[in-house]
């Protein structure tokens, strides 16, 4: 009897420790069942149009391998103003809008110290670059993510795996870099345009890596900057662009006409120096090529944690802002774009292999026509100037109310007011009767908690979201369709209109399943969607919603 109850237990022992294996192993491949890397991707000013525009002149292995074999939502837009770069990249990331991140514009102004404050400017730290960089522009802020208010979801990674995954931002613009991998990140590069060379801050490190180093000491800058800006395809390709020859186009100094061939050497000493690099598709090649350097030095996507890079592609926003979305030089920008994708996705497969990594495409805003283009073909558009605008209304302050009472700061959408002494409504109430007249306008809010002569339930929510106390201005504005800053070239952005908050959204690769969507999402349910895939807490401030068809089986 005494045989058969320890033949019992040993057979009941074996299940039980069968059985503890399996959940241990169950357990386990359920922590790693997740990407090696993350790959967050934004194109600076990218219309969600360009990916269709453009389609027929890419190759197979870039945008169209993103759009073929992920997920596209078609109709993903932002949905507060205004529209731009600081903004926009906080928004992603965050997944919140600017009355939680607090980056309500790339500049604002701050009411206690009577200054313009940029968003990712920071006092308290210093710039750290190459130990060879003798050059310094003095007029620069060091920069760090201090403004930025909550959580990102890079920072939530970070917590989560108590700091063991890596972080890193990467981008031509400061602030591009900084705001989308937060407060925890190991490093921010940006592109240094006096020097040439990619730099940090010391809210990092207090050096910079050696291997950042020696890619600067390449000179890879200087290379391209010495390059040939000519179409990357034959003319007959480029149908859905306007003529090269084009009024709309800015021109640079030292050429009389906005044409190719750019032979960037010669036009490099009088249009910024190393900052023209920017101002051509070649600056998004040195991101790339620094991109790579980065993801093989820090062995991203090799660790036991997933390990997130950001990297912001801007040299499409400055053409579109030099030559306008409808020019032939912004078609080969993006072109030229699609290759450094597929160059970087077939890096990403041989080095972190195929279906190991997850990402995602999307743009932090989009941009709007020309308004003489616009007039041009009959479609109703027309320009202002703020800086005028601003004068003229102090004036009118002056005379009814005296001195001290003014407008101290204003932009596309908003004017900061000094009251002074005056009953607060009066003034803003006469501000909202004085911009009313002028035409283009559309409609004039006050959201400081003051009830507005115009009620409209679609704004209100916009701006409840775009609305942060103590950062945004006492007065919002809007314009009709059509109606842009006087930029006298190009194109710009920061609207409510679809021209401008219409982007792409494409994730590709780890447990993505081709298909698309055309229900209507916004930016900030990325970092929250993100968050579901990586079973992450949600960034501290992001809104609940999900891509949720992503998870559809």
């Amino acid at each position: 009897m005494k045989n058969i109850d320890f033949i019992s237990n040993s057979i009941i022992s074996t299940i039980f420790l069968v059985l503890s294996l399996n959940f241990q192993n169950y357990i386990f491949s359920q922590e790693i069942d997740k990407p090696k890397l993350v790959v967050g991707i934004v194109v600076d000013q990218m219309r969600a149009e360009y990916l269709y525009r453009f389609y027929d002149n890419y190759s197979d292995d870039g945008f169209k391998r993103l759009m073929d074999k992920g997920f596209s939502g078609k109709n993903t837009h932002y949905d507060y103003i205004p529209t731009e770069t600081g903004p926009g990249h906080a928004t992603i990331f965050t997944g919140t809008t600017p009355s939680n991140h607090g980056i309500v514009s790339n500049n604002w102004y701050d009411r206690k110290s009577d200054k313009t404050i940029y968003c990712v400017a920071d006092s308290t730290v210093s710039f750290v670059r190459s130990s060879k960089d003798t050059f310094a522009d003095e007029s620069i802020s060091p920069a760090s993510p201090r403004n930025l208010l909550g959580t990102t979801v890079s920072d939530e990674l970070k917590l989560y795996t108590n700091k063991r995954s890596k972080v890193i931002g990467l981008s031509l613009k400061d602030r591009a870099a900084i705001l989308p991998v937060g407060h925890l990140a190991d490093y921010a590069f940006w592109f240094d345009e006096k020097s040439g060379n990619f730099i940090s801050s010391s809210y990092y490190t207090d050096f910079l890596p050696s291997y950042i180093n020696t890619f600067n000491d390449k000179r890879r800058s200087d290379e391209l900057l010495n390059m040939i800006w000519k179409p990357l395809l034959s003319d007959d390709k480029y149908r859905n662009s306007n003529p090269d020859d084009s009024e709309y186009e800015k021109i640079f100094v030292g050429r009389t006409k906005a044409t190719f061939p750019y032979d960037l050497g010669k036009l490099k000493h009088k249009n910024g120096g190393y900052s023209l690099l920017m101002h051509s598709p070649f600056g998004n090649t040195l991101l790339t090529d620094l991109a790579t350097t980065v993801i093989k030095e820090e062995n991203l996507g090799q660790g036991e944690t997933t390990d997130f890079i950001s990297i912001s592609y801007s040299s499409t926003d400055k053409v579109g802002h030099d030559f306008g979305i409808r020019s032939k030089e912004l078609e080969d920008t993006y072109i030229r774009l699609d290759r450094e994708l597929a160059e970087l996705l077939a890096f990403l497969d041989d080095e972190v292999g195929e279906g190991n990594y997850l990402l995602f495409l999307t743009a932090d805003h989009a941009a709007s026509d020309n308004p003489k283009f616009l007039k041009d073909v009959n479609i109703p558009a027309g320009t202002y100037n703020p800086k005028s605008m601003t004068k003229i209304l102090n004036d009118k302050l002056k005379i009814a109310f005296g001195e001290g009472i003014k407008i101290s700061f204003m932009d596309n959408t908003q004017l900061y007011v000094d009251t002074g002494e005056v009953d607060r409504r009066e003034v803003l109430y006469k501000i909202q009767e004085y911009m009313n007249d002028y035409e283009g306008v559309k409609e004039v809010y006050l959201p400081t908690g003051i009830k507005t002569r115009v009620s409209n339930g679609e704004m209100d929510i916009l701006l409840g979201k775009s609305y942060n106390r103590g950062r945004s201005g006492d007065v919002y504005v809007t314009y009709h369709p059509g109606w842009m800053q006087d930029w006298g070239h190009g194109a710009t952005h920061y609207t409510s209109y679809n021209n401008d908050t219409h982007v792409p959204m494409l994730w590709y690769g780890w447990n993505i399943k081709p298909g698309q969507s055309v229900k209507k999402y916004t930016t900030d349910q990325i970092a929250s969607t993100l968050s579901m895939l990586l079973s992450i807490p949600f960034p501290s401030s992001a809104q609940k919603e999900t891509m949720q068809e992503l998870f559809n089986n």
